[in-house]
């Protein structure tokens, strides 16, 4: 496989690894914050919020950019099978998904969005919040293709 056909998967991988990254700080957080520690950052809207956002970063945007890019890698250098739709539509995917896990988390970091990562019925969030998670699944939907 050459280098270019290389950017795809890897800009999935990089996006599931940078909110990994942000995932772990939140998760770091919650410890401090619960640990009694440091009582300036017990602030509930924070812990909340931080709560929510791990776990819809580690539940589904790290796995799903994740699934997508190792599907992408495989497909092309393993079972050497080329992109249906062309590489253009996995880029159209990755731009949706992205697109629909920023919509998320601006909703997720502004506190609009404190429902935990199980959307939990009682608790409402935004709905750009809704709108964003499911263009994270419309866009992994190409994957597959």
């Amino acid at each position: 496989m050459d280098a270019h056909a290389g950017r795809l998967p890897l800009a999935n991988i990089w996006i599931a690894f940078i909110t990994f990254s942000l995932a772990a700080a939140m998760g770091l957080f919650q410890v401090v914050e619960r640990s009694g520690l440091f009582p300036a950052l017990q602030v509930p809207e924070w812990y909340f919020r931080s709560v929510s956002s791990h776990g819809v970063i580690m539940g589904f945007v790290l796995t799903t950019f994740f699934i997508m890019g190792f599907g992408y890698w495989i497909a092309r250098s393993s079972l050497k099978i080329p992109l249906w739709g062309g590489e253009g539509l996995g880029w159209l995917a990755f731009l949706i998904s992205l697109g629909g896990t920023v919509a998320a988390a601006v909703m997720l970091f502004t506190g609009h969005a404190s429902v935990m990562y199980t959307f939990y019925p009682p608790l409402k969030a935004h709905p750009v919040f809704y709108i964003g998670a499911t263009l994270l699944v419309v866009g992994s939907w190409v994957w597959c293709l």
